[in-house]
């Protein structure tokens, strides 16, 4: 086969397994020009400085460094007309749908795979000729930086409930930038600075806000007084950063309010370990940090046998699937058998419905939050709810 002009098509394939990347290398080579990495890093390295000359990529869903969805993400940015497929075992319907939605992916191949249903698949996405897509512009850095310095920015508290008796046990912080959240969704917007400095800046901006509201918090919450917080893994490995939470989370407590910390799943990657150092260092300070988004990458079982995290959030579309998913059920029920064995904490976001809480709270789930239950509210909305009840009461 062959692209307009005589070229052969140029595949940059990436995969741990070298035995298969030498496999196909043998079987193809007389219809494709391979170009093969067991590195994601390494590949994308390569792909910013020849993306001119590639009319396919292909990545492994598993991968010792950059997984296959995070490094076709990247490849999206940097080379948006350039075909994708997907390499993997038993992907779950959310990374399939990151695939789909994020990385753009053509076509996902389920491994183990023979060369020739390889073949067959390259052949059919680059004989569809069909240039992908190019994604609308999005948000960036300097956007957000630039709200920070407009003040743009303010919290919303997410109430959360213990899953025994749906007492209140605290709050989420939420940050939401109005202006940006006009053309673009807030997970887009952070999703675009998360390995940026200026998620530092917003973070910290939100800290001292926090710290002038706590008296407010506290006597919202009463002995409820606890909020957890959002980080991203790039503030967390930050040395000086890791000093500011450290800070942070002495001065709320003085204040009468306990802080918690969350960090998303998919930033975190198993081999970072400055990451986890920092996160041992919290822990031995007492500072509970948690998984967030806990199902929703490719080590969630592996990072269960690191004990510096104090407990998981489920991600919303696992807890979701558990009324109409077998698999997402069976997930959780056995996930919440191992925390409760491991003595960790494990909570559930998303909550629609009564029936779910029933379901999770025969499970073990220990906290619940969602729009069932309470939605985000200003700090001002949530002490006029207060006053109202009081008055009502009186």
């Amino acid at each position: 086969m062959e692209t307009v002009g005589g070229k052969r098509p140029v595949i940059l394939m990436v995969d741990d397994d070298d035995k298969l990347l030498a496999s196909v290398r043998r079987a193809l080579s007389g219809s494709f020009d391979l170009v093969t990495h067991t590195d994601s890093e390494e590949a994308f390295a390569w792909l910013t400085q020849n993306r001119a000359q590639i009319d396919l990529i292909i990545a492994d869903l598993v991968m010792p460094t950059l997984d296959g969805i995070g490094f076709l993400k990247k490849a999206a940015r940097s080379a948006p007309t350039i075909p994708r497929i997907l390499l993997s075992g038993n992907v779950s319907s959310i990374s399939l749908r990151e695939a789909i939605n994020h990385a753009m992916v053509t076509r996902v191949l389920a491994k183990p795979v023979s060369v020739a249903v390889l073949k067959d698949a390259i052949d059919r996405v680059i004989q569809l000729k069909e240039p992908l897509k190019i994604p609308v512009d999005g948000p960036t850095p300097m956007m957000v930086n630039a709200a920070i310095d407009r003040a743009d920015f303010r919290t919303v508290l997410q109430p959360r409930f213990r899953a025994s008796d749906l007492g209140l046990c605290g709050s989420e912080v939420l940050c939401r930038i109005p202006s940006l959240e006009k053309e673009y969704g807030i997970d887009e917007i952070f999703d675009a600075c998360r390995d940026h400095p200026v998620i530092n800046r917003l973070t910290s901006q939100l800290m001292a806000l926090m710290v002038d509201q706590a008296p407010r918090y506290r006597d919202l919450m009463e002995n409820n007084a606890s909020v957890a917080v959002n980080l991203s893994t790039y503030s967390l490995k930050n040395a000086e950063f890791l000093d500011l939470i450290i800070r942070f989370y002495e001065k709320m407590r003085m204040r009468g309010v306990v802080v918690t910390f969350e960090v998303p799943e998919r930033q975190i990657l198993m081999n970072d370990h400055q990451l986890f150092a920092n996160a041992l260092r919290l822990r031995e300070r007492g500072i509970a940090l948690f998984v967030d988004d806990f199902g929703s990458g490719n080590n969630s079982l592996e990072l269960l046998r690191h004990e510096v995290f104090a407990g998981i959030k489920l991600d919303r579309e696992l807890v979701s699937g558990t009324m109409t998913d077998f698999l997402d059920d069976a997930f959780v029920e056995w996930i919440a058998r191992v925390c409760s064995k491991l003595g960790v904490s494990i909570s559930a976001k998303g909550i629609e419905n009564r029936k779910l809480i029933e379901k999770l709270q025969v499970y073990g789930i220990t906290e619940l939050q969602g729009f069932y239950l309470g939605g985000p509210v200003t700090l001002e909305e949530w002490e006029d709810k207060v006053r109202t009840n009081v008055t009502a009461s009186g």
